[in-house]
């Protein structure tokens, strides 16, 4: 019977230091990231909707050349097929909290309606349109 208790003891103290360790390994101090919708988004335009967003805030000087080639040539996205390539990346990104040291842009912000148009445009096929 002794045993069992202790055992009982045991598995308690295991369970709750797991669940202690579990909980202060989340930065409460984040703020949730975008969450978009785009089921009744209008059909986004690469040429007229992502490209300026992606020249004015993402293909910028600085931070090591961000994605206009200084970070090396699959990252820059003033090239199509790369920005393709990283869309999935870039929706999840973009909606970070911005204090997720994941959170891009990393230098300036992007509004709601720039957000939206990147999530949409990739979850629309990240189409050259």
């Amino acid at each position: 019977m002794r045993r069992s208790l202790q055992s009982i003891i045991l598995t308690i103290t295991a369970v709750v230091s797991l669940a202690i360790s579990i909980e202060s390994c989340v930065d409460h101090d984040l703020a949730p990231g975008v969450v978009v919708d785009c089921t009744d988004a209008k059909t986004i335009s690469y040429v007229n909707d992502v490209i300026p967003i992606i020249n004015t805030h993402c293909a910028i000087t600085g931070d090591g050349g961000c994605h206009n080639g200084g970070n090396g040539d699959d990252l820059n996205w003033t090239h199509l097929a790369n920005l393709q390539n990283h869309a999935a990346a870039l929706k999840v990104r973009v909606t970070l909290s911005p204090a997720d040291p994941a959170h891009m842009p990393r230098i300036g912000t992007l509004d709601l309606d720039q957000i939206q148009t990147l999530v949409c445009w990739a979850e629309q096929g990240a189409k050259n349109n």
